[in-house]
């Protein structure tokens, strides 16, 4: 593999090379092409067919049941700034989960101006489908990495979006 030195893109490089830069190339730039490769390869063909047999959870509302999995209820204040999503668009998400019956939507318990917003068992189990159906894909590819470079992958993807959530913030 090229090393690829810190700095910008060399134009001269990317000319001789027909448009192309190569072993120059800025890391960033690099980042910036992986993660648009691997949104739209998860997005389009990975997983675009893994959520399962209920209309009502797909790339959008799945999250939402992630969330509610991983953090328990949560206002549908908070849900929103979770999803960095408008509250309305939020709103919408979880009234589909809620008709589907895999979420409760009920009044706050602090503030009876706001509502929570909890994962049902149905929604556990959706949740659980979905997961599975995603994760069958990923095993395939990454079965033959070494343990230590899936975990340094999950490791840095994490501390990747925790950055990511503090500066969109």
């Amino acid at each position: 593999m090229t090393e690829r030195p810190i700095g910008p893109i060399d134009d001269d490089a990317a000319v001789a090379t027909g448009g192309v830069a190569t072993a120059t190339q800025d890391p960033l730039h690099s980042l910036e092409k992986q993660i648009t490769l691997l949104v739209r390869r998860t997005m389009e063909s990975v997983w675009s067919h893994g959520y399962g047999t209920n209309d009502a959870v797909d790339r959008y509302t799945y999250p939402v049941l992630m969330l509610l999995d991983d953090e328990g209820p949560l206002s549908l204040t908070a849900l929103t700034g979770k999803l960095g999503v408008s509250k309305p668009t939020a709103s919408r998400q979880v009234s589909r989960l809620s008709r589907a019956g895999l979420v409760d939507v009920s009044p706050h318990e602090r503030d009876p101006r706001s509502v929570s917003v909890t994962l049902t068992p149905a929604g556990l189990a959706a949740r659980e489908q979905v997961r599975e159906a995603r994760l069958a894909p990923l095993r395939e590819v990454i079965a033959h990495w070494p343990t230590h470079d899936r975990d340094s992958l999950a490791e840095l993807l994490d501390r990747f979006n925790t950055d990511l959530d503090l500066f969109v913030r």
